[in-house]
């Protein structure tokens, strides 16, 4: 099959806050790239006017404004401390403007397929009759599009939705609503539906920390960063900042909660003010895992049932990459199989941006991401001898991800610690020194499609 074959180019999939990031760091680093969008608009899971978009009428950034922004371009002090994802978009939007990106994302281009060749990657996009030809894939289309949702014993005569697919309290009106889940996204429904739904009810499979967003009036991560940067052992943080918890907010049992029986850290953080209180007012009942349906009755693992019209499940996102053989970057648990959840441990043409979860601004962890790819990128375009370092690095250390010791679930297959791995990707670009900060002499790109282990010299194109 003829392919297009005049291009020297990355294929950039996905024009969220991940692919954007990467498209700016390309585009200042004179690394010739295309950025392909499936959607007919930018802002990816921020875009609720896509089907992307999984963000609904009341979602606010769960980071504080100050620590959410990249780097280079802070979010607007006129934003609230907790922005808006209607913020949040006009944000994105205004950062591919001020890098000049805007020009570089093709809109409405879905990736069928991408399938890896001899010196790059065939790519076939929706409609287009010959597949394109690139030296390099950088995966930025995220993993909040699957759902995941739990097969229960028996059948519901009401309405099955999950937390993407949830817009607007108006879904909730006048319903038995049950919410299946703890995250971030289900409390949030939890508490819509309070205002608005007959009778409310939260499924939960274990104890969770409920966080507050603001502590002594600031917001929490501007605290927790601070604590972060005084040397300790995990452990030790692990337990402060449990009994610090328990001291700020209290134990979930006076609340009507379930008493988590892990400590603070080794979950994703739920960060939700009022939802206790909600729990202490009456308006919201906890209930443990789902057994079965019955008709309209939702029976629950501890023997007891309830009559419901909606179920919402808040479980999560499979992860997936659907255009790519996903066997090269995921092991059987579902875990990448990539150094830093970015880098091939074999091909120096294979690169992820994004593909993490974090107590902190994932949007900064993309830039720095990219970064790093692309000092790679140039080391191995320049023949540099960092290039050698650095493969050998991501060719022994995929195994050894900065993680926690989080509960084993599928919520924390992706999961790390923000400052950890901040701190790994920024020593690495330290490491990098003036090659993080050169530019792509000859215009092209020259990863190899693999790399010889005894030389740091790319294939020529």
């Amino acid at each position: 099959m003829d392919v297009v074959s005049d291009t020297d180019k990355a294929c950039i999939i996905g024009a969220g806050s991940s692919g954007l990031a990467a498209a700016k760091v390309f585009a200042e680093r004179g690394i010739p790239f295309d950025c392909l969008e499936r959607e007919p608009d930018i802002g990816g899971l921020w875009n609720q006017d896509t089907k992307t978009g999984v963000v609904y009428d009341t979602t606010y950034l769960v980071s504080s404004r100050r620590y959410t922004g990249f780097d280079d371009f802070p979010l607007p002090e006129e934003y609230p401390v907790y922005p808006s994802h209607r913020e949040a978009l006009a944000y994105l939007r205004a950062y591919a403007l001020h890098f000049g990106i805007l020009d570089k994302i093709e809109l409405n281009t879905r990736v069928e397929r991408a399938e890896r060749t001899d010196g790059g990657w065939r790519v076939q996009v929706a409609g287009e009759a010959r597949p394109r030809f690139y030296r390099v894939l950088v995966i930025a289309n995220g993993h909040h599009d699957v759902p995941r949702i739990p097969k229960i014993p028996g059948t519901f005569t009401g309405e099955i939705m999950h937390s993407r697919d949830y817009r607007s309290v108006r879904q909730l009106a006048d319903k038995r609503v049950v919410v299946v889940g703890a995250g971030n996204s289900a409390c949030d429904i939890v508490v819509d539906a309070t205002s608005v739904a007959q009778r409310v009810y939260q499924s939960m499979r274990r104890g969770t920390y409920f966080v507050p967003k603001f502590v002594f009036g600031r917001p929490m991560d501007g605290a927790v960063g601070f604590f972060e940067r005084i040397p300790m052992p995990r452990r030790l943080r692990n337990v402060l900042y449990s009994h610090w918890h328990r001291i700020m907010v209290g134990k979930n049992a006076r609340y009507g909660l379930p008493e988590p029986e892990h400590r603070i850290m080794d979950t994703h953080p739920t960060m939700n003010t009022v939802l206790p209180q909600l729990y202490a007012h009456g308006r919201v009942t906890a209930k443990p895992d789902i057994a079965s349906f019955a008709g309209d009755r939702v029976r629950f693992t501890d023997g007891s049932e309830v009559e419901a019209d909606l179920v919402v499940f808040g479980t999560g996102y499979e992860v997936s990459i659907p255009f790519l053989d996903n066997s090269p970057i995921f092991g059987a648990d579902g875990r990448p199989l990539l150094y830093l959840n970015v880098f091939h441990p074999e091909y120096d043409d294979l690169f992820a941006v994004g593909l993490i979860q974090a107590n902190g601004s994932i949007w900064r962890l993309a830039d720095y991401q990219s970064q790093l790819i692309a000092s790679y990128l140039v080391s191995l375009a320049e023949r540099h001898e960092r290039a050698a370092w650095f493969g050998k690095l991501k060719t022994e250390g995929h195994t050894s991800m900065v993680r926690g010791s989080y509960v084993p679930s599928d919520r924390h297959r992706l999961e790390t610690n923000y400052f950890a791995y901040r701190k790994a990707l920024l020593t690495h670009l330290r490491r990098f020194g003036l090659m993080a900060e050169a530019q792509l002499k000859s215009g092209r790109l020259m990863a190899p499609a693999t790399r010889d282990r005894e030389t740091v010299a790319p294939n020529a194109v």
